[in-house]
Order: structure tokens, then C-alpha cells, then sequence
């Protein structure tokens, strides 16, 4: 689990921690899922994802930045370290305004998920995020309509996608990678097929899971 202030520094993370697919997540913890799922279990997520996908965290930061935020909780990562982590609305809100003006894509006040793979080159800067194909999530409301029991359900089955593939982490096999799509109706259907098969029944295509461009 990683903050995300700015697209900017997001793709510098990236540029030191790459990654083949990243989850750009929105779940302040005044929601449901950000109270319930995301604030208890950051340091479960952060091990549970590994270096398989990178969660960006908007509104959340660590390491002893306390700037305009209020303390959440603390984080034990592998090593023992503890950190403590908090909460900027403000921060939060500048980076919705952010995404909203580079793409298409607008928050829906809950709690949505945005997956987007990186593009990486062989030059030193730093990956592209493009938002051409992406798949979007509003997990508040895929709750509501049945589609899943708990928020823990979805992020447990695009971990499990993510891990069960192993893509390479190394920043030279990314960018061999080219224009190869890691996401597209493939990877929609390998991760509704990691969920409990009761909820497999409910999803419906367009509503609930579907492969987007974002990009403007």
C-alpha cells in the first residue's frame, strides 16, 4: 500500500518500485470500506500484494508525514518496522481533482478501484500511467446490488490475479512487454473467477466490471 499526492509521484514510486499492474484506490476512511476494509488491513494489503501489484492510496500517507492529516493507525511492514500512517482529505481531494482532469473517469463519492498497468521504456524516465484501458470499480455500490459480500472479496481476487501470474517486476522484462495488455476481458474474467462462485451469478457486465478508456 503506497500514498498517492500526485500522479507525479506516483510514477516516480513506479520508477523505484516497478510494477506490472498498480490499483489506484479511492477509500477515504470516513466510508464504509475505507473504516472496515482498507484502514485495518493496510499492513495485511501491503504484504498480501507484495511486489505483484502496488495499491496507491489517495488521501493516505506515512513515515512521519503528518502534514494537514490525521492519524489512522500504524503499519508493521516485513522488516518490523512500524510506521504510522494518516489521513489528508485535503490531499484527497486534490488528487480526485487530478484524475478527474486527466481522464474521463469521475469519483463516485464512495469507494472506487481504478487498475491500470504501467508502461515502462528503456530510457530513465518515468512510466507512463495512461488510462486507455483500465478497470474501474465502485466497490460501495457492488456491495449494495450483491455483487460481492465485503470489499475483502474484490481485493482478495485481483491479488490472487495478480500473484497466481507473477509478472516480473524487473523494470527491463516491463519494458520488453511493449503494447502486451495485461488487462482486457481476460483478466475481467480471471478475476471474477477467483470470487466466491454465488457472487459470479450477480455480476453484470457494464455495471459492475468492465474494461474502460479513461483517457482523454
Amino acid at each position: 500500500m503506497l500514498p498517492a499526492p500526485s500522479l507525479k509521484e506516483l510514477r516516480r514510486t513506479l520508477q523505484e518500485k516497478p510494477a506490472a499492474l498498480i490499483g489506484v484506490l479511492f477509500a477515504p476512511p470516513y466510508t464504509k470500506v475505507g473504516k472496515e476494509t482498507i484502514v485495518p488491513r493496510l499492513g495485511y494489503l501491503d504484504s498480501r500484494s507484495g511486489q505483484f501489484i502496488h495499491f496507491f492510496c489517495a488521501g493516505y500517507f506515512g513515515y512521519g508525514d503528518q502534514r494537514d492529516g490525521d492519524p489512522i493507525c500504524e503499519m508493521r511492514y516485513e522488516n518490523g518496522t512500524v510506521i504510522p500512517w494518516s489521513f489528508s482529505q485535503r490531499q484527497f481531494a486534490g488528487f480526485v481533482k487530478e484524475i478527474e482532469d486527466a481522464t474521463s473517469w469521475k469519483y463516485s463519492g464512495e469507494c472506487d478501484l481504478i487498475l491500470v498497468e504501467p508502461r515502462f521504456s528503456f530510457s530513465a524516465d518515468a512510466p507512463a500511467v495512461p488510462f486507455s484501458q483500465a478497470l474501474v470499480y465502485n466497490i460501495e455500490a457492488m456491495i449494495r446490488d450483491g455483487a460481492i459480500d465485503s470489499a475483502a472479496e474484490l481485493f482478495e481476487a485481483v491479488m490472487r490475479f495478480a500473484r497466481e501470474h507473477e509478472w516480473s517486476a524487473n523494470v527491463d522484462d516491463l519494458s520488453d512487454q511493449g503494447g502486451i495488455s495485461l488487462l482486457g476481458d481476460t483478466a475481467v474474467e480471471a478475476i471474477l473467477g477467483f470470487l466466491p462462485k454465488p457472487a459470479r451469478t450477480i455480476w453484470k457486465r457494464g455495471l459492475h466490471y468492465r474494461v474502460q478508456n479513461l483517457a482523454k
